[in-house]
């Protein structure tokens, strides 16, 4: 292989090794996303039948991991 050659291959493998770890990070971050929307829900849903607040809730939460 000649030295072109060589730089050409090195030149594509961290082209692809960038489009992947970019591509894993937007997965990762899109899933993070997800995740806190589903908590924020649920919390909104323990807030309207408990009567509690968010910062309650963690607050209790918080309490009962002490024991």
């Amino acid at each position: 292989m000649t030295r072109a050659t060589q730089a050409n291959d090195t030149c594509f493998l961290n082209t692809a090794a960038k489009q992947i770890r970019d591509e894993d990070l937007r997965r990762a971050e899109r899933l993070n996303g997800r995740v806190a929307m589903l908590g924020f829900t649920i919390g909104l849903i323990v807030e309207a039948f408990s009567g509690d607040g968010i910062l309650k809730q963690i607050a209790d939460l918080a309490l009962l991991s002490q024991r």
